[in-house]
C-alpha cells in the first residue's frame, strides 16, 4: 500500500481508481463490508483501490478534541495494509482545505488530482465549505464526468440490529462496554505506548506491573480493571490492567498498569500494544495493601476465565 500524507495542492495520482472517502477511524464491520466490495469490484476491473481520508480528523481540527480516536494512525495504516488497499491518502485537513467550496473540492481534488472511475459513498457524506456538498451534488458531478457512484448504507449488527458506526463504538468505549465494542471492530480496541518507570510498588507486593501512559489522542475508557493481552515485540502475553488514579496510594495522575501473567522480564523502554478484552470492575480505593491484594487475586481469577488462560 502506498501511504500519502499530503496537502491537496501536492496531490496527484494518475492511476485509474475505485475510491471511497472517509476517516475510517476504528475500522469496523461496516467498513469491512465497504472495503471488501471496493476491492472485489476493483480486482474485477483491474483497477487500483484508494481511500481518501483526512488528517487530522475534522472533529479534532474544528473542536480541538482530545481522546477522540479509536485507532492510532499506525494501527489504521496497518489494518488497511492487510486489506491490500493500493492507496491510502491522508489529506492534510487545514484552513486551505476547509475554505474550498464544494465545487472547488470537486474540481480541484476529485477531478484534477485523481483519476476516479468509481466512487463509494454513504448517503450522509458532506464536503466543501459549510458542508454544502452532498450525495446529490456528487451525483451531478459523476453523471457529467463518467464516474460510477455507489451509495453505501450503514451495516446493522446481526444480533442487536443496531447500526454499526464509529460514533456508536466511541459511545460504547466511553461507557466501558469493551466486549461489545470489540464485536463491532475489525481488531480489538488497543492502545500503544512505551513502558515507563513507575514507583515499582507492584514488584514489592508481588504484583509487578508495566506502566504505560494512556495516549491523549485515543478515546479514554473508564477508570477500572480490564482483562488484556499485551504485545511485546512480536510476542503476545495475557494479563490484567488497571487504568486510573490509583486512589489507594493517593496518586493524582492517571496511568495504565499492566500485570502480565507468568512473566518476569525487564521491558522498560519497550514499545508495547495493550489489547483490551473486557472490563472487570471499576477502580476503587482500598483500606490497605492486604485488602488490595485480596481483590487483585479475585480480579486475576476473573481475567483468566475471560481470557481462557491456562485452559
Amino acid at each position: 500500500m502506498k501511504y500519502l500524507d499530503i496537502s491537496f495542492e501536492d496531490l496527484y495520482i494518475k492511476d485509474e481508481l475505485f475510491l471511497t472517502i472517509g476517516n475510517f477511524d476504528g475500522i469496523h464491520k461496516g467498513h469491512e463490508d465497504v472495503l471488501n466490495n471496493l476491492i472485489s469490484d476493483a480486482n474485477s476491473s483491474n483497477t487500483k483501490t484508494a481511500i481518501l481520508s483526512f488528517n487530522p480528523h475534522p472533529k479534532i481540527f474544528f473542536n480541538n478534541e482530545k481522546n477522540f480516536l479509536i485507532n492510532s494512525k499506525n494501527k489504521k495504516i496497518s489494518i488497511l495494509q492487510n486489506f491490500k488497499i493500493d492507496y491510502l491518502i491522508d489529506l492534510k485537513f487545514d484552513e486551505s482545505l476547509t475554505q474550498l467550496s464544494f465545487n472547488q473540492f470537486e474540481q480541484d481534488i476529485l477531478l484534477n488530482k485523481l483519476n476516479i472511475k468509481k466512487l463509494y459513498l454513504g448517503k450522509d457524506f458532506r464536503y466543501g465549505n459549510q458542508r454544502k456538498g452532498s450525495l446529490n451534488t456528487l451525483r451531478k458531478l459523476c453523471d457529467s464526468s463518467n464516474i460510477n457512484l455507489e451509495e453505501l448504507h450503514l451495516l446493522n449488527d446481526k444480533i442487536s440490529n443496531e447500526k454499526i458506526s464509529s460514533s456508536k463504538i466511541r459511545e460504547l468505549l466511553k461507557n466501558g462496554e469493551i466486549k461489545k465494542a470489540n464485536n463491532y471492530l475489525h481488531q480489538k480496541f488497543s492502545i500503544s505506548g512505551q513502558v515507563i518507570l513507575g514507583d515499582q510498588r507492584g514488584r514489592t507486593i508481588g504484583i509487578p506491573t508495566a506502566n504505560i501512559l494512556f495516549p491523549e489522542s485515543i478515546i479514554q475508557i473508564p477508570y477500572g480493571v480490564y482483562a488484556i493481552k499485551i504485545k511485546i515485540l512480536k510476542n503476545h502475553y495475557f494479563g490484567i490492567a488497571n487504568f486510573g488514579m490509583r486512589p489507594t496510594f493517593n496518586k493524582t495522575t492517571s496511568i495504565l498498569e499492566v500485570h502480565i501473567f507468568d512473566f518476569d522480564e525487564d521491558i522498560y523502554g519497550n514499545d508495547v500494544e495493550v489489547i483490551f478484552f473486557e472490563k472487570i470492575r471499576n477502580e476503587q480505593k482500598f483500606d490497605g495493601i492486604k485488602e488490595l491484594l485480596k481483590q487483585i487475586s479475585l480480579d486475576i481469577t476473573v481475567a483468566k476465565k475471560i481470557l481462557k488462560y491456562g485452559n
